[in-house]
């Protein structure tokens, strides 16, 4: 069954039956309410401050913690993330789907190493961040920002225009798009 209903609070999802046993959340008591649909995001990364093309290949199939400085307030569990690199081959490398609502969580150990600007380790411990899930990695045939320059969708992505975000909302049809095109391709 799918999940219909949702806690503001916790995130938990229940579905129209369990709605009818019970209006309030099993796990902290909150009033459910309807799921809302997911929204859509572009999470960008530097490559000359977060390694993550070593992190990705040497731990691909784990989740990743990734911080939510500029959204926290609209990010939430269930919604749909795009994988942007950022420099000269800039481009979409991954898309999956956000796990965790944000909360503040120091980084996890194993992605550490990674960061370049150590000092960058620290944004974890003020900022709230999420933990990510893939469903694809292109690392060795990404969307890159030229295609996306040409398409006539694509080129209006807010990415495009030099925004120095980590999480950019995109809506659902730069979304749809970026499937379609990624639709087919070897992964």
């Amino acid at each position: 069954m799918i999940p219909e209903y949702e806690c503001p609070k916790c995130g938990e999802k229940f579905t129209d039956e369990q709605y009818k046993e019970s209006r309030f959340c099993s796990e902290c008591g909150t009033l459910l309410r309807k799921c809302r649909p997911p929204r859509y995001w572009i999470f960008q990364f530097n490559p000359r401050k977060y390694r993550w093309f070593d992190w990705i290949k040497e731990n691909e199939g784990k989740t990743e913690q990734w911080l939510t400085s500029q959204h926290s307030k609209e990010i939430h569990k269930g919604d749909k993330v795009v994988v942007w690199a950022s420099g000269p081959k800039a481009g979409v490398y991954a898309i999956g789907e956000i796990l965790t609502n944000p909360k503040r969580k120091p980084l996890n150990q194993e992605q550490k190493k990674y960061w370049n600007i150590k000092t960058d380790v620290f944004k974890f411990l003020s900022n709230k961040s999420v933990i990510v899930k893939y469903s694809k990695i292109i690392t060795d045939n990404p969307l890159l920002k030229g295609e996306c320059e040409q398409d006539p969708i694509l080129s209006g992505m807010p990415v495009l225009k030099g925004i120095q975000a980590t999480n950019i909302p995109i809506g659902k049809r730069y979304w749809d798009r970026i499937l379609e095109l990624l639709h087919g391709r070897v992964l």
